[in-house]
């Protein structure tokens, strides 16, 4: 796709998400957090396997550093990393034990297989292909989180103060997260301003896979694993 088209492959990449996203909104998990009406239970099930999924993530933004050939490449990647890894301790960890998750259920949690199958899947294309693939592989993720969270509480601004959800929204809509979440687009379409039509329909086709990856972790979630 090259940049005098006047497309950027985030513009492909999002027309492909809005076939898919809307059934994020319209999930019943991501509803009754946003009524309140979720059972704790299956929130508690989703921030474990979120948290077994961010330790895969950080997996694959190493992978992608090994495919870095300059170092302005490596210390985006490397900063991107440090910071899932230290949100994951600022947010994610103190967030699942104010939920009364104990360092034992932590321990001894264990991957969903639709998990594991997704993370697996984006591993194998980071590893096979070069930064912007890998890039591309945890864009459904990082892009879908704020869409959904904008979206919700656009709808439902009360949701951004449910006792035990609010917490969840705000950090989506939060400056930070959208700043971080717009440096991983705004370095997607950098990378992407000359390749062909054939690299544009393969990375359309591992972005749209994903989509439909996590539209099937909130299924896996809201069922707890019993899908």
């Amino acid at each position: 796709m090259k940049e005098e088209d006047g497309v950027k492959l985030s513009q492909t990449l999002y027309a492909r998400a809005e076939k898919i996203w809307p059934r994020y909104l319209s999930h019943p998990f991501v509803t009754q957090m946003a009524d309140g009406t979720l059972p704790l239970e299956k929130f508690r099930y989703y921030m474990l396997q979120d948290y077994l999924y961010l330790r895969d993530y950080v997996k694959i933004f190493a992978a992608i550093i090994q495919k870095a050939d300059d170092f302005e490449q490596i210390r985006f990647l490397s900063e991107e990393l440090a910071d899932t890894i230290g949100e994951t301790f600022r947010t994610h960890i103190p967030y699942m034990k104010r939920l009364g998750i104990t360092e034992d259920e932590i321990r001894s949690a264990r991957t969903h297989i639709d998990n594991n199958a997704y993370t697996h899947y984006m591993l194998w294309e980071a590893q096979a292909g070069d930064v912007l693939t890998g890039l591309v592989t945890l864009l459904n993720c990082s892009w879908s989180y704020a869409y959904v969270a904008e979206k919700i509480v656009n709808r439902c601004p009360e949701a951004l103060h449910n006792e035990h959800y609010g917490s969840w929204f705000a950090g989506y809509v939060s400056e930070s997260y959208r700043r971080t979440n717009q440096m991983l687009i705004d370095r997607i379409d950098a990378l992407s301003g000359s390749i062909d039509d054939k690299t544009t329909a393969y990375l359309c086709e591992i972005f749209e896979k994903c989509c439909y990856f996590d539209l099937r972790f909130w299924d896996t979630v809201y069922t707890m694993g019993d899908n």
